[in-house]
């Protein structure tokens, strides 16, 4: 199962989409929202710039990071992304936070990624609290503290967060930082199996192969291994041939 690794919390910054960020005016539609499902990227552009509240500035930085309207530039990104965050505006205090944490258009800075992350976190932005619990595993920008990992991970994981699921799991199926507890490691990589994880449905099935934190039960863990096989997964299909053999072997 999934241990805490030191690689990057983050990777590539991935944004929300941006219509989801825009605001409507009234019943009609902010001019640059138009633009922008037109493929007008450059006028979008303008008008977000032009706009002078978060939204228009959180925008404006999804299309400079992703290259619309302009050639792609994190830094002038991350100015953007600056301007609201420092309005409040969430998203931006969590893409702001990935800029940091890869050096992305901004010199790397730990610290701050935790900064701006703890900022998302506490508004509810999943992805920042998954992403904090992540550096307080580590010790990355702050002192390693299990019980703080635990508390982020499990707010993300209660939002649905898929790999805070499977890594509250983990968590719980090793008693890392946490009273081992192999029937909540069971619930919570459910929850990740049931969001079509391939990871969480071969533990899953594992576990129901070996009443594992859960009853054993042969038909559920050829459920879950076959899900995860037929998306490719090398080790879900070892298990269902490790099951289908000792079935043969009765």
């Amino acid at each position: 199962m999934r241990r805490i690794t030191n690689q990057n919390a983050g990777g590539t910054c991935c944004f929300l989409v941006l219509l989801v960020a825009l605001l409507f005016t009234g019943c009609v539609r902010d001019p640059g929202l138009v633009s922008y499902e037109g493929k007008d990227y450059a006028g979008a552009l303008r008008h977000f710039q032009s706009r002078g509240d978060p939204a228009g500035d959180f925008a404006a930085g999804v299309m400079y990071y992703k290259g619309e309207g302009v050639e792609p530039n994190p830094a002038e990104a991350a100015v953007w992304f600056g301007k609201a965050a420092a309005a409040g505006h969430a998203s931006a205090r969590y893409n702001l936070g990935l800029l940091y944490l890869n050096g992305e258009g901004v010199a790397k800075d730990l610290q701050e990624a935790f900064c701006w992350f703890s900022q998302a976190a506490v508004q509810g932005d999943a992805r920042a609290q998954y992403n904090l619990g992540l550096m307080y595993a580590r010790g990355d920008g702050v002192t390693e503290d299990r019980s703080a990992t635990l508390h982020w991970f499990k707010a993300a994981a209660e939002q649905g967060y898929v790999k805070a699921q499977i890594y509250l799991g983990g968590m719980y199926a090793r008693g890392e930082g946490v009273l081992k507890d192999r029937h909540e490691a069971a619930r919570w990589f459910r929850m990740a199996a049931e969001q079509d994880s391939t990871e969480a449905q071969v533990y899953l099935g594992a576990m129901y192969a070996r009443g594992d934190g859960v009853d054993k039960d042969r038909e559920s863990a050829i459920h879950w291994l076959e899900k995860a096989a037929r998306k490719g997964s090398v080790k879900a299909q070892r298990y269902l041939e490790q099951l289908s053999a000792k079935h043969a072997g009765k």
